[in-house]
């Protein structure tokens, strides 16, 4: 072998070795995400549980993400809303601009948010609802909230851009903790109803699973890298002949 192959071969070994690993480690992502998703799936169908085996404060535990709860509160006056829009789904769905409708509830003495679900922007300030509610809904610490991107909230209109939780408690005086409706009934003289003032959008899973097409391309390249390191081997070997 030439000298002046040495350093083409190690060169051209390093980036085949680092592109391999780093599609090696993109699939076991895969299954970490995967795993995860699995997970998830399984506390948003399981059976809501009593909000009392899940409640904690100051700060909700990541871990309590999606899991299915249900409780009897009161609703109060207090309400955050955040501006957001939805895309058209068919005939008879709500779409178009409006806001998230995140409202006070009170429950074995404690206050936190309810996220009760979405109202066009024409409805945003009408008066909703006071008083016993019940609810079965998903415990959720959102992940809207990006310091780089989100605008800071117009307070004097009651307009947020992101359901950041520890901002909002501090402003509303309301802790930290949120569950999102996803059937609530109020108490309506003497009787359990429909809550309808406001139409749910109920917990869904929007984790991106990339992984596979991650794995495919970092694979990709390193079998191009490979190829143009025998191509280049090649040509020193032809000059060297």
């Amino acid at each position: 072998m030439s000298v002046r192959m040495i350093l083409p071969l190690l060169f051209g070994f390093l980036g085949v070795a680092i592109l391999l690993w780093l599609g090696f480690w993109q699939i076991d992502r895969l299954a970490w995400k995967e795993g995860r998703l699995a997970v998830i799936a399984i506390k948003m169908a399981a059976e809501p549980d009593p909000l009392i085996d899940h409640f904690k404060t100051p700060h909700a535990d990541a871990n309590l993400n999606y899991t299915r709860v249900r409780f009897e509160g009161v609703m109060t006056q207090k309400e955050a809303h955040v501006l957001t829009s939805l895309k058209y789904s068919g005939p008879g769905t709500q779409s178009g601009p409006g806001f998230r409708i995140l409202k006070e509830v009170i429950w074995n003495g404690k206050n936190f948010f309810l996220d009760l679900g979405f109202v066009p922007e024409i409805q945003k300030d009408d008066d909703r609802f006071e008083g016993p509610v019940r609810v079965i809904g998903n415990i959720l610490n959102p992940d809207d909230y990006d310091a780089s991107f989100t605008p800071d909230p117009d307070l004097d209109k009651n307009i947020w851009f992101a359901r950041y939780l520890p901002q909002m408690a501090r402003e509303l005086s309301v802790l930290p903790f949120m569950v999102v409706v996803e059937r609530a009934e109020i108490l309506k003289n003497g009787a359990w109803v429909a809550f309808d003032d406001v139409t749910p959008l109920p917990v869904s899973v929007n984790i991106p699973n990339d992984h596979t097409e991650y794995a495919i391309t970092w694979f990709s390249l390193a079998a191009v890298w490979f190829g143009m390191t025998c191509y280049l081997l090649w040509r020193i070997r032809q000059r060297t002949v």
